[in-house]
């Protein structure tokens, strides 16, 4: 994975399911706010919304029925409402992962950069990065207008952003779609969780959760080879 003398700078954070498990606030009131719109939310809807763009969550709102069309400014609306139910939650009992506030502190104290790329909503981002101590140089969020994972655009900016080669980072990624956002821009990456999101890559490397990610794991690449 890492040639030898290369040096990570910066480690590049997914946020829901990775930092925060967030999901089951958004899986909740997505189906009471459409449900109360009168739309007819099915489970496979809800499990859809997981990791989603912010415009295909509009699009899987209007698929429900609580709107006309992604487009119906009833749609941006409804999402709004979603967001501002999941920002409160966060904002009053962040659901963080065991193990975020030890590493991420851990990593700001040696002096890497780290960044948050997600798909969800800046103040639901900045209450996250907060909760975490404010460790985190840059955020890429789903209100900046780029494609959505797995797009290479996320991960793409935040690499610009910081000024680095991608072989100068590590992502650290929970889900298929975030992984493949990632190593469409040559970068290494963690998945956190599950069976491997792509068996052949050497690319890839599985630990059990953010509780066995460790500064050398990270900076020296000793597992895989």
């Amino acid at each position: 994975m890492t040639p030898p003398g290369d040096y990570v700078r910066a480690v590049l954070w997914d946020m829901d399911g990775t930092l925060m498990n967030s999901q089951p606030l958004w899986d909740e009131s997505f189906r009471r706010r459409c449900e109360q719109r009168g739309g007819s939310v099915t489970d496979e809807q809800v499990v859809s919304i997981a990791g989603a763009s912010i415009a295909r969550t509009c699009e899987i709102i209007a698929a429900t029925g609580a709107t006309d069309s992604p487009h119906d400014p009833a749609t941006t609306e409804l999402f709004a409402l979603i967001a501002a139910d999941v920002a409160n939650a966060v904002r009053t009992e962040p659901p963080i992962v065991p193990g975020a506030p030890r590493i991420t502190s851990m990593l700001a104290e040696i002096g890497l950069a780290q960044v948050i790329v997600t798909q969800s909503p800046r103040r639901i981002v900045e209450s996250v990065a907060h909760a975490l101590g404010d460790v985190f140089v840059e955020l890429v969020t789903g209100d900046d207008g780029l494609p959505g994972k797995p797009a290479p655009a996320p991960y793409a900016t935040a690499i610009e952003l910081l000024d680095l080669e991608p072989a100068e980072c590590v992502a650290v990624e929970d889900s298929a779609t975030g992984a493949a956002s990632a190593r469409s821009n040559d970068l290494r990456v963690i998945q956190v969780g599950g069976t491997k999101h792509f068996p052949g890559d050497p690319g890839l490397i599985v630990v059990d959760g953010l509780t066995s990610i460790t500064p050398h794991l990270l900076l020296w690449d000793d597992v895989g080879r």
